[in-house]
């Protein structure tokens, strides 16, 4: 069934301030100040809840919810109880609505420029907070003599060795691998798929590629792969976030070695032997001419001899 748009144009917009709030689920609204007094403190009682049983009272009050659902998702300060008197302004026709449309779309431009910003200011802060941990850890790992480097700045750990042997750039190769974040959080596991991945050694991450090029065939390692060899202060929405340092434990099943390129010019060498003599003969042409008369003739003198005796008798 198709949902029905009921909402007016400032709660719609309300939706897209939410997709500027984030993901947190936590209240940030703030109640009116407690040295200001409704004008009628008589009027005040306790609250009656809602009959929802009453058709009209359950779809007012699913109304509230989504309304505050999305509220409480904008991640800077609100007056709820303004919040509160501007929904009675405008469903209730008695009651005086306090600003224009245009001055209302005008302070929600506000407050989207607003929450924009903080969130921006979050990232970064969190984006440094990352780079702070992977430095952290890679010092500490720096300790470890049984932790490696390699040429470019990838840390492992061999978990199991082999004596296969290891991919070039150029190559091939099928592996297993789990990856995750610092904090232990998995983003993606072949193993749990039940299927390994095959994919030249030039076709991932930086880290990856000089990683598995001091790999051999048949061993697993656990591997650090700094930010800046992975995916930078970019990230990866929503999954792999800006600095983050990713772990990896990676087995290398099989290498498709690629063919060499100097193939094709070892092949020349094997021909031009067999050649050369086809043209060692073929070049001195005269002296086979040469070698040929002498054979002729005395073929044809032994001919004449024998046919004067003939002759004679």
């Amino acid at each position: 069934m198709k949902q029905m748009h009921l909402l007016p144009v400032s709660f719609a917009l309300c939706g897209a301030l939410v997709a500027c709030g984030g993901s947190k689920q936590q209240p940030v609204v703030e109640s009116a100040p407690a040295a200001a007094p409704a004008a009628d403190t008589t009027a005040a009682a306790a609250p009656v809840a809602p009959d929802l049983s009453n058709p009209t009272e359950r779809y007012s009050y699913a109304l509230g919810m989504d309304l505050g659902k999305a509220v409480a998702n904008i991640n800077v300060p609100l007056n709820v109880d303004v919040l509160m008197g501007a929904i009675r302004d405008q469903v209730d026709s008695s009651r005086e609505v306090l600003m224009s449309d245009s001055a209302s779309e005008s302070a929600l431009q506000d407050l989207l420029l607003q929450m924009q910003k903080k969130k921006e200011d979050e990232e970064k802060a969190k984006a440094a907070k990352a780079l702070d941990e992977q430095n952290r850890v890679i010092a500490e790992n720096a300790k470890d003599s049984t932790i490696k480097l390699t040429p470019k700045g990838v840390q492992y750990k061999v978990l199991k060795d082999a004596e296969g042997i290891s991919p070039k750039l150029g190559d091939k190769v099928q592996v297993h691998y789990v990856g995750a974040l610092l904090d232990g959080t998995e983003f993606d596991n072949s193993v749990k798929r039940g299927e390994p991945l095959e994919f030249p050694v030039n076709a991932v991450i930086e880290g990856w590629q000089d990683l598995l090029q001091v790999m051999k065939e048949g061993m697993k390692v656990k591997a650090w792969i700094p930010s800046a060899l992975a995916y930078g202060e970019a990230g990866v929405p929503p999954l792999i976030p800006a600095n983050s340092m990713l772990v990896f434990e990676v087995e290398l099943l099989k290498v498709y070695a690629e063919v060499p390129a100097i193939d094709s010019a070892a092949v020349a060498p094997a021909v031009e032997p067999a050649a050369q003599p086809a043209t060692t003969e073929a070049a001195p042409a005269d002296k086979k001419a040469d070698a040929q008369k002498p054979a002729a003739k005395p073929t044809a003198k032994p001919a004449a001899k024998a046919a004067k005796p003939a002759a004679k008798k």
